[in-house]
């Protein structure tokens, strides 16, 4: 996987360079052949589409060719290769055609570029959830030794979630580190969490207290819901 840095460049470079080159080829003042031009330029931009939004891969694909696997075609249904081809149509401007695709093509390409700083959000954003679902799988492994050790994990990856998501949506905090009944407090108040999502972190933040509380023993059934709670919050809060 390229870095974030080096794609951006080559994004960027890619979209220069199109922008350009549709410019002069809609004013019929290209300096080189359409053909050779687009392929030099296409060659480069569809595999790094292909890498960094494969969801859009197939879509920037078609603005050049049709699905040789669709049969049926609407009539304003024009690509570049029909320009590239020498494609002889009276009903439409084949060459007018070839550039309205390759703006499309130039839209998604700077769509790509300006979600990336999301998309690195986001990898982030998974890798730490994968770690904190590890650590609720080690928790739930403890109940057999401890439910209070147990429970002390789990309540720790529930703290550092609703943490996150304090930060995220950037909650104003009285403390720096607040327990996670007051960061559910003030998530709520801020609107991330509704009624039922603050009420279940409220409750599990309780089984939490009683986990690191001399004198008060969580049971092995609150420890499970607090794993199990703080697994659907994990999965469902964002």
């Amino acid at each position: 996987m390229i870095t974030e840095e080096t794609a951006r460049k080559q994004l960027e470079t890619l979209h220069q360079e199109g922008s350009a080159f549709v410019a002069a080829f809609a004013a019929e003042q290209e300096t080189e052949p359409f053909e050779v031009g687009y392929q030099r330029w296409y060659s480069r931009a569809l595999p790094l589409m292909k890498q960094l939004a494969p969801e859009r891969y197939s879509e920037f694909q078609r603005y050049y060719s049709r699905d040789p696997k669709q049969h049926i075609h609407w009539q304003c249904d024009h690509v570049i290769q029909d320009y590239i081809w020498g494609l002889d149509a009276s009903s439409f401007d084949v060459r007018e055609e070839a550039a309205r695709c390759f703006t499309s093509q130039l839209a998604i390409l700077k769509s790509v570029a300006d979600r990336l700083a999301w998309m690195a959000l986001d990898t982030e954003d998974q890798t730490v959830r994968g770690l904190q679902l590890t650590l609720l799988e080690t928790a739930r492994d403890l109940i057999k030794i401890s439910e209070r050790a147990a429970g002390a994990l789990a309540g720790t990856v529930l703290e550092a979630h609703l943490s996150r998501l304090a930060a995220r949506h950037q909650v104003k905090l009285k403390k720096s580190s607040p327990p996670a009944g007051e960061l559910a407090d003030a998530l709520k108040e801020a609107r991330v969490l509704d009624v039922p999502a603050w009420s279940q972190a409220t409750w599990l933040s309780e089984i939490h207290g009683r986990c690191i509380k001399e004198g008060q023993e969580p049971t092995k059934l609150q420890v499970r819901d607090l794993i199990d709670g703080t697994r659907w919050l994990l999965s469902n809060v964002f």
